[in-house]
């Protein structure tokens, strides 16, 4: 068998520009790091050999182009790529190269020809590479799912690679075609049989024929007398309609005249109604405007009181503020002052000290300074002398001096710092004070907040509490405005309660006259016995006191139709023919003394008692609501206890009711007189409602309530911020305290240290005396030269003179420096000076603005006050005028509700006459369309009845056409209509049948029928149902020979057909078998060997030292007879395990089962090689090993399964369409891809993948291990 040599990729995934990997060997090892580019390869072998892009980890195909993120934003755009595998049979070679164009599609080539996809598919199959069943390769972490799939999966896969699944499209079309064929064949016999039973049946039919025929005419006879008696009922129900009618058109005419006299005068009084309720809402409408105008001006002006108050607080306190500043200024220039008169001091000082020195030594004992140097010179090396003779003295005098001159540097500091203690302790002064004065502006300001804030609170608790008393007020109003509101409303409900029963009477009078069997209402059938269980009954009842009982549920629906026609409002109908009922127990009767059956407390007739019995049930009336409780819920009776008070008890264990209710049928709340009444009810209504607006509109407490709760808030704010700036002013005051009293005691200190320094330096300078005394004494000799050159009397007067020249320079050197600290200190003053003049200009000019808006804002209050007043006046005059009017109103209203009553009390009676002559005109309408509906019947029927005019071609036959007559056609057309022109004839009518239409019947009970005429109307129709059901049970069939010729055709027609369906269901059959015997065949053979190999591979790979056998593996079919249509279960027993499911192994054990079934499956059709990739991830170190060497041996050695033969043979067939480039398969070849060196390194050759940093591209490099023996 052909091997695979090389793989040639060009930019492709990883690999960039064109690359050759390879050669490969029999056993070769893919290694690498991770992302060097080793699953590229794998998806480069796939893309190859046309496997889907699902499985190369891309969408589209665009997506395998080489990629580099050095060239994402250059032009160097890679668009094209390819791989290509070149396999060796013998010596030739052959290339299958597949590219990705420009346009993202692939074009394939096989050994550099272009060809289609099938082709290419085509050419690998040659060499048993099968696309669709991937034989060539497992893909990384696929190998345990290879193990785990199920095993209708496994079936898909033998089926792929045996060849069977090219038989599946055909083998389901043969299928479907023979179970259509047999479908038709039965049908064909089914259809066969059919007509031979059809034929059977037609003889019968024909003798039945002519006794169908006999009892028609009798029908047709007694059909015309029934509809001749039918129309001469309603011949004579509309002579007497036509009277009534007529007489009922008079009254009305004489109601409507008086009707529109009462109407002219509802319209002229509307009218006058009208033009006062417009007075009135005009006057309302002014009320309405100057009341909001009102409450707009109200708030401005509170709030403008609310800002001249705080501009009168503002205006205070910057009076105050500039007081403080003027105080600040005069401080601050007595103080500018003072420290001018100091500098002037100073420096008068200063230049009278600089006078002084000059005048004592401007006679001085040296001619020049030159002079004076030479004998400074001259003295201190005679005093050098001097140190070496008296050197003890000198030590002494040395050692005094310096004492003294450390003692002065001590009291000069000591004087600087009683100088800055001073200073500071001056500044700490004024800020304490400053601090004082703010401390007592902060308390009265504190104090004056805290006593607004608390007036602010008691007016916002004294609105409350009259905004309360206006609630309370109001409430009450409110309490007593729906009291009266009640009371009208009840009012009126009696009033139109009472109107309603009006109408309702009328109606069921309507329905009396018009229907026979309308009995009544139940509350009028019956009554109670004693007048105390009238409420137990009514709350009985319910909704069904204003029921009405009928004799039949025909009668019910008759009398809906008459209400829905004429538009007469609803009704409930109880027929006593078709009410169900339960009995009641007698034991309910004995429950309790003080209870009875609330049946058995009415009166009534014994022909009503099943709607009687309907409605009450079984509830009980008790004496009180113990008793009830008693029955209810001690003894648990399961009924509805009603108490003489009108208490309930539902079977539910609920209570409701107690005393009388005012709501539905039970109105006792007000009598009859008080419906006159109404107008006092209505004119205390408006009292009220007037009462409650000014109550409401007069005032204005949540907008009051509002603004105080604001001022509140901010007055709030303000004592925070005061107290505040009271409690930092009382620390800061405070610690200024401490501070002056820590520098007070400070001072005090510093001066104690002066006066022990003063002291100290006093003793010093007596004892610098003694021994300068001493000293001079001894230093006499060596000066008196010195003494006599320069003119001093004694060396004590040239010391003298050096001494006072030397404190006459520090003096004035002293002098300078307290000139340039006042003359600093002056500077600063002055500029404190101005800062307080600035502010004090700012505060005054702010003064000025603020006095003027509080001036404004003054005037303005003014102004708003006085339009508040004139409005206030100006309301209370308009508010007495709209109670005038309203007034003059309710009386207008009270007098068109008169009138109004008036005309509605005629238009009342007119509309019952019109009412009555509508129902009457609508029962002459109805026995017209009887009429008709007889006629037309008659027509549809071909009932040829006797006339004397007329014509029943007149009468349409279209219902469509009938009900357009009737609704075009008016009362005063009903004679001209075709209908009124066909005259029957009677005298074939039987003389019996005329004398049940005799006077009495044409009356007013006729419309609902005598006894006679109902009985006579039941014999015609039972008469006539009975023929009909003879004749509906005869059937007969007039084309009965017709029939028996047309079933003999169709019967040899039939024999026909199915003899031809059962030949095509034959040949279907044969053709069917075949498919199915080659089908089952190829996937047998090859079931059959991978069931025989794959034990074998198994426990290669399985075996070791410790079990030498191996494990055992095996296949089972789930379905024997077709077993490409059910699935292939495998199973795997590891060495010294006991058997388990495949889902129960673990990942290694998995994946060696897994192997063996893919070497069963490749030793059946290898294909040139077999590529692995990481299918060693899940094993340990021993079956890696393992693996290894039967990969090592498997590519080395000749075929290990005796099936060479079969193999041979089985590869032959597959090809046998075009020439074979197939060679001997008993060599095989395996590229592993491994990370695991116990395999790789068993390999024969390794190709290794790198990654080349600098081009980010994959490289390989190809090592022959062979060279390397171990």
């Amino acid at each position: 068998m052909g091997q695979l040599i090389r793989i040639e990729v060009e930019n492709f995934k990883s690999y960039k520009g064109h690359q050759v990997i390879g050669p490969f060997g029999p056993f070769t090892a893919v290694i690498g790091p991770n992302g060097s580019g080793k699953s590229n390869l794998m998806d480069a072998i796939s893309f190859v050999l046309g496997v889907k892009n699902s499985h190369l980890r891309s969408v589209q195909l665009k997506e395998l182009l080489y990629h580099s993120p050095h060239t994402m934003g250059s032009k160097e755009i890679i668009k094209k790529a390819s791989v290509t595998i070149v396999l060796q049979v013998e010596d030739d070679e052959f290339h299958f190269k597949r590219s990705i164009t420009i346009t993202g599609g692939s074009e394939y080539y096989v050994n550099n020809d272009q060809v289609d996809y099938q082709e290419y598919k085509n050419q690998l199959e040659k060499f048993n590479i099968i696309t669709r069943a991937k034989n060539f390769l497992v893909f990384q972490g696929d190998v345990e799912a290879i193990a785990s799939q199920s095993p209708r999966d496994l079936t898909e896969l033998i089926e792929v690679m045996s060849g069977s699944i090219e038989y599946l499209k055909e083998y389901e079309t043969l299928k479907k075609e023979e179970k259509n064929a047999a479908e038709l064949s039965n049908s064909s016999f089914n259809k066969k049989r059919a007509i031979a039973n059809e034929l059977k049946s037609v003889l019968k039919q024909k003798s039945e024929l002519e006794n169908y025929e006999k009892k028609k005419s009798e029908l047709s006879k007694l059909n015309v007398e029934y509809m001749l008696w039918k129309l001469l009922q309603q011949d004579s129900k509309i002579e007497k309609d036509q009277l009534e009618i007529e007489s009922m058109a008079s009254q009305v005419t004489s109601l409507l005249s008086d009707s529109n006299k009462l109407g002219l005068e509802v319209e002229s009084q509307r009218r006058v109604q009208a033009k006062s309720f417009k007075e009135l809402s005009k006057a309302d409408k002014s009320v309405k405007i100057l009341e909001k105008q009102l409450e707009e001006n109200q708030p401005t002006l509170i709030a403008y009181k609310g800002k001249s108050e705080i501009i009168a607080k503002k205006v205070s306190s910057l009076i105050s503020n500039i007081e403080t500043l003027n105080s600040d200024s005069k401080r601050q220039k007595s103080i500018t002052q003072t420290m001018e008169r100091e500098l002037e001091r100073v420096k008068s000082a200063k230049n009278r000290a600089k006078e002084s020195s000059e005048s004592s030594l401007g006679k001085g004992n040296f001619k020049s300074q030159s002079d004076e140097s030479e004998a400074i010179s001259e003295y201190y090396k005679l005093e050098s002398q001097l140190n070496s003779e008296s050197q003890k003295e000198s030590e002494s005098l040395n050692q005094i001096s310096l004492k003294i001159s450390t003692l002065e540097m001590k009291i000069a500091k000591a004087i600087k710092k009683k100088e800055d203690l001073d200073k500071q302790n001056s500044e700490k002064e004024e800020k304490k004070r400053i601090y004082e004065t703010q401390l007592i502006e902060n308390s009265t300001s504190w104090n004056e907040l805290t006593a607004n804030r608390d007036k602010i609170t008691a007016d916002i608790s004294k609105t409350k509490k009259s905004h309360e008393k206006v609630r309370a007020n109001e409430l009450e109003l409110n309490e007593k405005l729906k009291i009266i509101l009640q009371q009208i409303s009840q009012t009126k409900a009696i009033e139109n309660e009472s109107k309603k029963e009006r109408k309702d009477a009328e109606v069921l009078a309507a329905l009396k006259r018009l229907f026979k069997n309308v009995y009544g209402r139940v509350s009028e059938l019956c009554k109670p016995t004693q007048r105390k269980y009238e409420l137990a009954a009514m709350i009985t009842f319910g909704k069904f006191a204003e029921a009405i009982v009928v004799d039949s549920q025909s009668t019910a629906i008759e009398c809906i139709r008459y209400l829905r026609e004429q538009r007469a409002g609803k009704a409930t109908f109880l027929p006593l023919d078709s009410l169900s009922t339960n009995t009641v127990s007698d034991s309910l009767r004995r429950a309790h003394p003080n209870s009875r059956l609330v049946i058995d407390v009415l009166e009534y007739d014994s022909k009503y008692s099943k709607a009687i019995s309907f409605v009450c049930g079984s509830n009980i009336v008790c004496d009180t609501l113990e008793v009830a409780r008693e029955l209810c819920y001690t003894r648990n009776l399961s009924v509805k206890a009603i108490t003489l008070d009108g208490s309930v008890i539902h079977k539910s264990g609920n209570i409701t009711g107690g005393t009388f209710s005012s709501s539905g049928s039970l109105k006792t709340s007000l009598d009859k007189w008080e419906r006159g009444n109404i107008n006092s009810l209505i004119k205390t209504r408006d009292e009220l409602t007037i009462s409650l607006d000014k109550l409401t509109k007069g005032r204005n407490f949540s907008h009051l309530i509002e603004n105080l709760e604001i001022q509140l808030s901010d007055v709030e704010t303000q004592c925070l911020i005061s107290n505040d700036n009271l409690v930092r002013t009382k620390r800061w005051l405070e610690s200024y305290s401490l501070e002056v009293n820590s520098l007070n005691r400070q001072i005090d200190v510093v001066t104690e240290e002066l006066e022990a320094y003063y002291s100290e330096k006093r003793f010093l300078e007596k004892e610098l005396r003694i021994t300068t005394d001493k000293y001079n004494k001894a230093s006499e000799p060596i000066f008196r030269k010195f003494c006599n050159k320069y003119n001093f009397s004694s060396i004590e007067e040239f010391n003298s003179i050096m001494e006072t020249k030397k404190k006459n320079s520090s003096q004035q050197l002293e002098f300078s420096n307290l000139i340039s600290k006042l003359e600093n200190q002056l500077l600063f003053e002055k500029e404190q000076l101005d800062i307080i003049q600035n502010d004090l200009s700012r505060k005054k000019e702010l003064l000025d603005q603020v006095n003027a808006d509080l001036i404004s804002t003054k005037t303005e209050i003014k102004m708003l006050e006085s339009t508040l007043n004139s409005q206030i006046k100006e309301l209370s005059k308009l508010r007495k005028e709209y109670n005038n009017l309203q007034e003059a109103y309710s009386f207008e209203t009270s007098k068109l509700n008169i009138i109004r009553s008036q005309f509605s009390d005629a238009t009342s009676s007119m509309d019952v006459i019109n009412k009555s002559k509508s129902a009457k005109e609508t029962d002459l309408v109805k026995s017209f369309d009887k009429k008709l509906a007889v006629l037309r019947k008659c027509r549809l029927e071909n009932i040829n009845i006797p006339l004397t005019s007329g014509s029943l071609n007149s009468i349409p036959i279209s219902l469509a056409s009938i009900s357009t007559m009737t609704e075009n056609v008016g009362n005063s057309d009903l004679f001209n209509n075709p209908v009124h022109n066909i005259k029957p004839d009677y005298t074939s009518l039987p003389q019996s049948v005329k004398a049940k239409l005799n006077s009495k019947t044409i009356s007013d009970e006729f419309s609902a029928d005598s006894q006679e005429i109902v009985s006579l109307d039941t014999d015609y129709s039972s008469r006539i149902a009975s023929i009909n059901l003879e004749l509906s049970s005869m059937a007969p069939i007039s084309l009965a020979r017709e029939k028996l010729n047309s079933l003999q055709k169709r019967l040899e027609d039939s024999d026909k057909e199915f003899s031809n369906l059962r030949n095509v269901a034959k040949d279907v059959h044969s053709r069917f078998s075949s498919v199915k015997k080659n089908r089952y065949e190829l996937f047998t053979r090859m079931y059959n060997h991978i069931s025989q190999s794959i034990d074998k591979f198994y426990k290669i790979l399985t075996k070791s030292s410790i079990f030498p056998i191996g494990g055992t593996a095996y296949l089972n079919l789930e379905n024997t007879e077709e077993p490409y249509l059910g699935g292939v279960k495998y199973h795997a027993m590891p060495p010294l395990k006991r058997f388990r499911d495949m889902e129960l192994l673990s990942g290694g054990e998995k994946t060696v089962a897994a192997l063996a079934l893919l070497f069963a499956l490749q030793s059946y059709l290898p294909s040139p090689f077999f590529v692995l990739d990481e299918v060693d991830a899940a094993l340990d170190l021993a079956n890696v090993v393992q693996l290894a060497n039967y990969l090592r041996l498997r590519s080395s050695q000749s075929q290990i399964l005796d099936n060479k033969d079969n193999i041979e043979s089985e590869i032959q067939k597959r090809s046998r369409k075009s020439e074979s480039k197939k060679t001997d398969p008993s060599n095989f070849q395996f590229i592993v891809i491994s990370l695991k060196q116990p395999l790789y390194e068993r390999a024969g050759t390794l190709v290794g993948i790198y990654k080349d940093q600098e081009n980010n591209s994959s490289r390989t490099l190809t090592l022959d291990l062979n060279r390397y023996p171990d």
